[in-house]
């Protein structure tokens, strides 16, 4: 399967919303409806689901999955990490829709329990990455791993691993499935990565370009 740099994933994405006209929100609900397509093959409404999210479009992909489980009837708890001030377009309008149906979206690490959750969600970086992660998103992500009881999903990568260098800086959520949208992400190639990304699913969301 073709492999993409981070860069060239944004130079693709760039192409259907400019010359296919394609929004850029069109996308990122494709993407979440697929993620939460693939989720459903294992998770059940027993599952006490923890999604943390970014505040650029990776999170707004984690929050519109959020949205979506929670209008499907599962327990799902959003923590949303990050600057405020930094929060894309999207991500704002993600966080708006998903209060308008009543999810659950937290600010405050200190009122999330990643130890009850059975499912966790990675949006917080996705492949952008290009340095260490710091600060509360590096909290979070210990958090993340320290709970070996939950299956781990990571939207499009885990968060931590650069896919503009293909390789891991620091440190970096270790992921029992990762969902990425149309082609692999550079790294996902690499066997001493695998550890990372556990089982690769490359879901197709609709936005063929033919160049």
């Amino acid at each position: 399967m073709k492999t993409l740099t981070a860069d060239e994933m944004y130079q693709y994405e760039n192409k259907v919303i400019n010359e296919k006209g394609v929004a850029s929100i069109v996308l990122m609900e494709c993407a979440s409806r697929a993620t939460v397509v693939q989720m459903k093959q294992r998770i059940t409404k027993k599952d006490t689901i923890v999604i943390a999210a970014g505040g650029g479009n990776n999170g707004g992909d984690g929050i519109a999955v959020g949205r979506i489980l929670h209008n499907e009837g599962f327990q799902v708890e959003i923590l949303l990490v990050g600057n405020p001030d930094h929060y894309s377009d999207q991500n704002r309008l993600q966080q708006k829709i998903a209060k308008e149906y009543g999810a659950m979206i937290k600010t405050d690490l200190a009122e999330v329990d990643f130890t009850k959750g059975t499912v966790i969600v990675d949006a917080l970086f996705g492949i952008g990455l290009n340095r260490p992660v710091k600060g509360e998103a590096l909290k979070v992500i210990e958090k993340i791993n320290a709970v070996k009881q939950a299956r781990t999903y990571a939207i499009d990568a885990p968060s931590g691993l650069s896919s503009v260098e293909g390789k891991v800086p620091g440190t970096c959520v270790i992921a029992d499935e990762t969902i990425t949208f149309g082609f692999y992400k550079y790294g996902m190639e690499k066997k001493e990565l695998e550890n990372y990304f556990g089982y690769i699913t490359v879901d197709d969301i609709g936005f063929f370009y033919e160049e």
